[in-house]
């Protein structure tokens, strides 16, 4: 494929962001459709007029074991807008206000439960995490929060092989490994902005507010265009699974996902979790994780199919009062809130579904498919969808070698 000819990505979600920039740098022609008017899909933030604050739809965070959404970083100047913190992660129990601190020297747990979420010395095919380690001491306290703060996917269901793989590449590397990167600007400052002006730079063409509606050997049609595709033109779709059966012939996967829901609180004054950390993990209650921007709390609930159907207002008091407990504030009021459903916010990562997910090639030769769901042993996380932009990348042009250069 020269540099003459085109690379067409279809969604500006963090896998084709990922895609178009590892095209673009390799001096391949890029063009970016996306269907609605921003990019960054389901990791971005945007401004919300009841809190006026800048918010993120989802609170998320990167490990240093994710190396290849860091390169992604490093090759955007992404990085620039994230903070790395030491290797240590915070929990507070709300059932008896105990804390703790889990760092690489530190683990709530014994040696024979590390080798069991490891994988050692084996771990069928079948299992599932609960299987593995929910008679293990540590299991309430660390192993349960960990899973669904991983894999969205309650023990019971989650696979316990991926969830040893991404244990080995995490307690495995030590520190560096362990140590977290965050996002006190927000995800697009980090993630998406500056991969649109990298983009830019390169001269692609990005066209927002363009619909795909079909795809075919020579053409793609959109909603108001239809853009022919010359025999050594290649695309990439970058499109959640729910939307690729009605526009790529052939392909009818049905793949089951689970919710997260996330809460967003205006306060009154900046707020600092104990010890400065910049997240604290919660045990015991309904919400998972708690991250401060400034003056705005946001509380992360993962797998939280027993929580998305209740009202906002409801949500909202029942996670403030639980956050209200883990920094010293009266739970008396709830202070303005913003609570987001993503009800698709990932696969469900039980081993039925891990099996099923597709690789990146499709019936049509050229079409390439790309994004968290994608066949991987990562989880639907950051880095399993920007990895899966760079390797459908290097499928479409051939380009083995293709990286971000860094």
């Amino acid at each position: 494929m020269s540099a003459s000819k085109r690379l067409h990505v279809v969604g500006a979600g963090l896998a084709g962001l990922a895609a178009a920039v590892a095209a673009a740098r390799a001096g391949i022609r890029v063009c970016l459709y996306e269907s609605a008017g921003h990019a960054g899909g389901r990791c971005r933030s945007f401004h919300d007029e009841k809190l006026g604050r800048l918010i993120d739809n989802g609170s998320h965070l990167l490990l240093g074991a994710n190396k290849i959404a860091l390169s992604y970083a490093r090759a955007t100047g992404g990085i620039e807008a994230m903070v790395p913190a030491p290797p240590r992660f915070d929990f507070f129990d709300l059932a008896d206000q105990s804390r703790w601190t889990v760092s690489p020297t530190r683990l709530p747990a014994g040696l024979g439960e590390i080798l069991l979420a490891l994988g050692l010395p084996w771990t069928g095919s079948e299992a599932s995490v609960a299987d593995r380690l929910g008679q293990s001491r540590g299991y309430a306290r660390f192993w349960r929060p960990l899973c669904e703060a991983i894999l969205n996917t309650t023990p019971e269901e989650s696979s316990a092989r991926m969830f040893s793989w991404t244990m080995r590449r995490a307690l495995l590397g030590g520190a560096p490994a362990l140590s977290p990167w965050t996002f006190p600007l927000g995800l697009s400052a980090a993630l998406v902005a500056p991969a649109l002006a990298t983009l830019g730079s390169f001269g692609a063409e990005i066209h927002f507010r363009c619909r795909l509606t079909g795809v075919a050997a020579d053409r793609l049609e959109f909603e108001d265009r239809s853009v022919g595709l010359g025999p050594d033109d290649r695309v990439i779709l970058a499109l959640p699974p729910w939307a690729v059966p009605s526009v790529l012939p052939g392909f009818d996967l049905v793949l089951p996902t689970r919710t997260i829901v996330n809460a967003h609180f205006r306060l009154d004054q900046p707020i600092a979790l104990p010890n400065g950390a910049p997240f604290l993990g919660l045990v015991g209650g309904y919400g998972h994780w708690l991250f401060p921007r400034g003056d705005v709390l946001s509380v992360t609930v993962s797998a939280a199919e027993g929580l998305v159907d209740r009202p906002a207002d409801e949500i909202a008091a029942l996670l403030w009062s639980e956050a209200a407990r883990a920094i010293g504030l009266s739970a008396q009021t709830v202070p303005p809130a913003r609570v987001i459903k993503e009800r698709r916010a990932t696969l469900a990562h039980d081993p039925a579904t891990i099996q099923r997910r597709p690789g990146p090639e499709t019936a049509i030769p050229g079409v390439f498919l790309a994004g968290d769901w994608i066949q991987s042993p990562w989880p639907c996380t950051i880095e399993a969808a920007i990895s899966s932009g760079l390797y459908a990348s290097q499928r479409a042009l051939e380009q083995k070698t293709l990286s971000f250069g860094q």
